[in-house]
């Protein structure tokens, strides 16, 4: 028998066999592709995730806070901040310290916070810290609404303040610098003298 007679008599057979052979490799193929593309998917997750997270950490970051700076500094007064920003810096943006200044007694490490209230008191200075006649300290001036960091929310809990008005307060603050004193609620239009009069035991700045 010669070989076209072998081909001849097996040919269904090869090709049989040279099917079944790519089919092989296919499914080879394919089953190591599928775990190559899996890798790829979860890396750009990954990868998407981190720059979710690093996102948010910046916005963070930069969320503006307001700190009162007081005492032996050259220009104390209420000062917009950011949240990475220490003790030293928000002293730095109110002009350094007054000759005389003791410095031993301010932790120019700590972190900012809003609201914060930073005393750098002079040579032989105590901080000072209020007390009432019973000699408990004074909570009074923690619990007033300060007219130049309050929110929405904290701005409506005074008598009389719905929503609109305490956009028309947020806006007067942002439009003028802040308030120098609790009396410029009446410049706002809306807020008389008897408002003022209703509104002064329960503000500040």
């Amino acid at each position: 028998m010669n070989y076209r007679e072998i081909i001849s008599k097996y040919k269904y057979y090869l090709i049989a066999g040279g099917v079944g052979l790519l089919l092989c490799c296919s499914v080879l193929l394919f089953l190591i592709k599928k775990p190559i593309e899996a890798i790829d998917e979860d890396f750009q997750m990954d990868i998407s995730s981190t720059q979710q997270i690093m996102s948010s950490e910046s916005a963070h970051d930069q969320r503006q806070l307001y700190v009162d700076i007081k005492g032996a500094v050259k220009q104390p007064g209420m000062y917009e901040v950011k949240m990475n920003m220490r003790v030293w810096d928000a002293v730095m943006l109110a002009g350094g310290f007054k000759e005389g200044a003791d410095t031993k007694q301010v932790n120019f490490a700590e972190q900012l916070t809003d609201q914060m209230v930073i005393y750098v008191p002079l040579e032989g200075e105590e901080p000072p810290i209020k007390q009432n006649m019973t000699g408990e300290e004074d909570t009074t001036a923690a619990s007033k609404v300060n007219l130049n960091l309050a929110d929405e929310s904290q701005l409506q809990t005074l008598s009389g303040i719905g929503l609109k008005k305490a956009q028309e307060i947020i806006r007067y603050r942002e439009e003028n610098g802040g308030f120098k004193s609790i009396e410029e609620i009446k410049n706002i239009s809306g807020f008389g003298e008897k408002t003022f009069e209703r509104l002064k035991e329960a503000i500040t700045i």
